[in-house]
């Protein structure tokens, strides 16, 4: 069946917010500098406990990127499929995963808006780092959308940049977040929590809760492992 476009009123989800990482270079720059900063394969050991993924089980991972945490999973479970809205992300997993000789992945060129749902039920879905790329309404939309594609009692792990802080507090904290990135990590990392802040639409941890909540998903587990970061293990109701 032809997949019909999408109405002219939904959000372009394509349209980069932030760092554009639909550039090849940049894709590959972000690749190898995230790769030396952090142990993607922990990572992904860290999620496949939380939600209990199982071997025969399949998982969709939406703003898969270079498929840092895809390509781990890959190689424990039965099935995996990938979606990103930068198509230069998507190549380099999918070279990676031929490298790799891991071949139970799909992937698609598409994001929260517009990903294609797999033919079964999914057993589990995760985004790490990437729902802040869409304002609060397109949130609420996305949410929708994975628990749509989730088994009953089907797992959502959501990982993001979530702010705790009240709204009256927001000059002081967001102060401290550049400086303290300057000071631990130098003048460009401080500069990518500039344009987060200023360029993409990270949101307050009670209207995530509720969103959550909202579209049907029970909140099991919350984590603050990262500074103004939370890991949400979630389930369909």
């Amino acid at each position: 069946m032809k997949e019909e476009p999408p109405p002219s009123w939904q959000y372009d989800e394509f349209k980069h917010a932030g760092v554009d990482y639909a550039s090849a270079e940049v894709a590959k720059e972000y690749d190898a500098h995230h790769t030396r900063i952090r142990d993607y394969e922990k990572d992904a050991r860290l999620i496949m406990d939380r939600i209990g993924l199982k071997p025969e089980e399949s998982v969709m991972d939406i703003g898969c990127g270079t498929g840092a945490i895809l390509l781990p999973m890959a190689r424990h479970c039965r099935k995996v499929y990938g979606a990103d809205v930068s198509s230069a992300m998507l190549e380099l997993c999918q070279m990676k995963a031929r490298q790799q000789g891991i071949l139970n992945i799909e992937t698609q060129h598409a994001g929260f808006l517009t990903f294609q749902s797999p033919p079964e039920p999914l057993d589990a879905v995760i985004s790490v780092a990437t729902l802040h790329h869409l304002p609060d309404f397109w949130k609420g939309v996305a949410l929708s959308r994975i628990h749509n594609c989730l088994k009953p009692g089907g797992k959502f792990y959501l990982f993001d940049v979530v702010f705790s802080f009240s709204p009256r507090d927001y000059y002081q904290e967001l102060e401290s977040w550049v400086n303290g990135m300057q000071k631990k990590a130098g003048e460009a990392m401080a500069e990518e929590s500039r344009v987060h802040i200023r360029d993409e639409h990270s949101t307050y941890e009670w209207i995530m809760d509720g969103m959550l909540e909202k579209t049907g998903f029970a909140i099991h587990e919350k984590h603050a492992d990262f500074p103004r970061c939370i890991a949400y293990l979630c389930s369909r109701k």
